[in-house]
Formats: structure tokens, C-alpha cells, sequence
């Protein structure tokens, strides 16, 4: 199983904490079937099959810094 946080790799299913970054795990335990995958909108497709979505999140992150 891996943290939500950092997506490191636990073993113990009793774990509590992450012991890298120590965030809860207590929502991670949740049974796969309520993990549901969102469908990529027809721009993010877009924007990755013209490879500009590194660009386009740069520019999305700098944006939100002002």
C-alpha cells in the first residue's frame, strides 16, 4: 500500500502514520472500490497529446503564485 502524501510504500496494514512523511494513513485503508479514477477531460488530452502540458502546468502553478 502506498501513502496518499508521498506515495511511498508501506507493508504493515495496521500502520497509522507514514513513517516518511507523517501523514495519516488512516484514509488510505479505504477498499479500492471507493478510489475512483476520474475520466481525463478532452482538453487535458488534448493538451498531452501536443505535448504542452508541462507547459501549460507551469504557467497554471506561477499563475496561483500571484
Amino acid at each position: 500500500m502506498n501513502c496518499p502524501n508521498c506515495n511511498k510504500e508501506y507493508f504493515d496494514r495496521n500502520q497509522k502514520v507514514c513513517e516518511y512523511c507523517g501523514s495519516d494513513l488512516i484514509i488510505a485503508s479505504k477498499p479500492v472500490s471507493e478510489n475512483k479514477i476520474q475520466p481525463k477531460s478532452k482538453f487535458d488530452s488534448f493538451i498531452e497529446d501536443i505535448g504542452l502540458k508541462n507547459l501549460y502546468n507551469k504557467i497554471k502553478k506561477n499563475l496561483r503564485e500571484l
